[in-house]
């Protein structure tokens, strides 16, 4: 089969991560409450808080991949 990537596994047996990692990990802790923060809504370039949403709808934050 030429032209084909070997598939690789993606999630680590063991992740051994760096310091970088854990002072990530432990800035907010899972369950903690998000601060209050601003953010740019790409499509618009407004400026908005996080506080104008939460109160009226659920607010999901994805912060990307670290691997």
């Amino acid at each position: 089969m030429s032209g084909q990537r070997e598939i690789q596994e993606y999630n680590y047996s063991v992740f051994v991560g760096s310091d970088d990692f854990i002072d990530f990990r432990t800035i907010v802790p899972v369950g903690t409450s998000a601060p209050d923060f601003r953010a740019t809504v790409l499509e618009t370039n407004e400026t908005v808080r996080l506080s104008e949403y939460w109160k009226n709808k659920d607010v999901l934050i994805e912060f990307g991949s670290l691997t």
